[in-house]
């Protein structure tokens, strides 16, 4: 991307601003080098005053506001190159990535459909786009940007594993492993596949990949090659029911896990999860929520009303979610990060992290409750298309019951429950990206239980009625029982439909894909007593916390 000066129009009549759009630049490039951002920032702000629509100056303003730690201010430029637009592709597909970074989900789609991006023959920068367009849940889109990049030259091992995974959350297992097996093919270390293809279905001992994952994890010296590997490998040792072989995988692939959590630079890790608890339960007591005024429900009758789905990943959320949408009147709109993301815009400051006791106390002095119901369905209630409601199941939501409860008052809110100790198994067994930290060794695992058992039943006191426990071994025993109770508290309509959950058609992106397209069943209710000596001393900590009641310890796994 090359930004130089350039001529507009003024009143009809070309103007010459070349010359002083060079020299701005070449100031605001410097003073950015060396860190001066104030003066970069004015640099980069005359060259908007000779031209407004420069995309150097708006991408660049971004950057200062960023390195400033200002959230709000990063984003008004981005908007406005994406409003007055570009026929540049890299910078649009820069741009598409940035404005999902910071939330702004259907600007960041706007850029990845214009006209000029598809006329592109850089192969590197369409795979690029149609990675951006999969995290954005544009799958349509993602798949044609494909198309367009396998002109330039066939298809690559990351454009394979891109479309594998497409397939996936589309529902089409069988096209997805073929396509995994084509990308080992091709590149016989591609851990992600490896790791994919492995979750994809169930093995048998007549068909399984153990031997060749045990080679690969016996080669792999890179952490995170290694992790998927280990997690590739647990799981089918675990369908075949090794379950000693399978642990020892599994703490492989948590310890690589772990190395790589540790060996981000400390400027860059995130947040102490502790401090963000604390500071939830000490801004929202019973009395002060008792007293405050009720706020009045944003937006109009023509609004979607968002159903947040909560609790701990792993615990059933996708099944419920299905649930849901199997009534024909919820839109199933999957893992959003819009809350979080508008309480960083509330408390303008940036974070690493969804549990931040800064952002927390910054959304909540900001006191605008409404502004952020109505910044919050203006950026996810879109999803809903024209059905009248849509679901929110970003697990870590959870932490934010008091931000709904006061914003969103009209929202219904369910709790996933699940037992103690399959959940913490769940969530041990599950190779996450970054997001949950705490999952990789059993203390961090046991702490972190405890502080959201705490919170939930927190929220609770000070919001009484509002949140719907959900028991998942309720669920998976008496799904109509259930269903009727959880619509009920939602206020929609019975529907004897919504329990084929294999009956919906709409993608699953989460790491539920394979799971939600079999009935509903109840084998993994109790799944944790194959691994009952291993855990014991996860047990041990959810008794003294006083989540589990003691038991004798076990003598063997079952």
């Amino acid at each position: 991307m090359v930004f130089a000066g350039q001529s507009h129009q003024n009143h009809g009549m070309p103007i010459d601003t070349s010359f002083g759009l060079h020299r701005f630049w070449q100031q605001a490039e410097a003073a950015l080098a060396a860190g001066r951002l104030g003066a970069a920032r004015a640099a980069y702000q005359s060259m908007l005053a000779l031209d407004p629509a420069h995309p150097g100056a708006l991408l660049r303003l971004s950057t200062v506001a960023t390195g400033e730690r200002r959230y709000r201010a990063s984003i008004s430029p981005l908007l406005e190159l994406a409003r007055v637009g570009t026929r540049e592709p890299d910078l649009l597909v820069l741009l598409a990535a940035s404005l999902h970074r910071l939330g702004e989900s259907a600007a960041a789609r706007r850029c990845l459909g214009s006209p000029a991006l598809a006329l592109s023959q850089d192969r590197a920068l369409l795979e690029q786009a149609a990675q951006v367009a999969s995290q954005l849940e544009d799958l349509p889109r993602a798949s044609a940007l494909l198309d367009v990049a396998e002109r330039f030259g066939g298809a690559t091992p990351s454009s394979t594993y891109l479309r594998a995974t497409l397939a996936l959350f589309n529902g089409e297992l069988d096209a997805s492993g073929r396509l995994l097996e084509s990308c080992i093919a091709q590149a016989p270390g591609y851990a992600q596949s490896h790791w994919a293809l492995a979750r994809l279905r169930r093995q048998s001992a007549q068909d399984n990949h153990v031997r060749r994952l045990q080679e690969r994890l016996a080669g792999a010296g890179d952490p995170s090659a290694r992790a998927y590997f280990a997690f590739a490998l647990f799981k089918e040792l675990d369908d075949l029911g090794e379950t000693d072989s399978a642990w020892a995988a599994l703490m492989v692939g948590c310890e690589a896990k772990r190395r790589l959590l540790a060996a981000v630079p400390a400027g860059r890790a995130p947040p102490d999860e502790a401090t963000a608890f604390e500071a939830l339960q000490s801004l929202w007591t019973p009395t002060e929520v008792a007293t405050a005024m009720p706020a009045a429900a944003p937006g109009s009758d023509a609004v979607a009303t968002p159903v947040f789905i909560v609790g701990m990943p792993r615990t059933g959320t996708t099944l419920l979610e299905r649930i849901l949408a199997g009534t024909g009147v919820v839109a199933d709109a999957g893992e959003l990060d819009d809350l979080p993301l508008q309480l960083r815009w509330q408390a303008d400051r940036f974070s690493r992290s969804f549990l931040d006791a800064a952002v927390i106390r910054g959304a909540h002095a900001s006191g605008e409750r409404d502004s952020l119901g109505r910044r919050y369905l203006a950026h996810a209630a879109w999803r809903a298309g024209d059905k009248a409601w849509f679901t929110d199941k970003l697990p870590m939501n959870f932490a934010n019951i008091g931000f709904i409860a006061d914003a969103l008052p009209q929202a219904p809110i369910l709790h996933m429950v699940r037992n103690p100790m399959d959940t913490c198994l769940s969530n041990l067994k599950e190779l996450f990206t970054d997001a949950y930290p705490y999952s990789y060794a059993l203390d961090t695992l046991a702490a972190h239980y405890s502080r959201y058992r705490r919170l939930v039943a927190h929220w609770h006191r000070c919001f009484p009625g509002r949140i719907l426990d959900v028991p998942y071994e309720g669920l998976v025993a008496d799904p109509e029982a259930w269903a009727r109770r959880i619509l009920a508290h939602c206020g929609i309509a019975w529907d004897p439909r919504c329990l084929d959950v294999t009956a919906a058609r709409s993608a699953v992106t989460t790491a539920s894909s394979v799971q939600v397209r079999e009935p509903i069943h109840g084998r993994a209710v109790q799944a944790w007593r194959r691994y009952a000596l291993q855990l014991e001393p996860l047990r041990q900590l959810l008794v003294r916390d006083g989540w589990l009641d003691p038991e004798p310890k076990p003598e063997s796994a079952e």
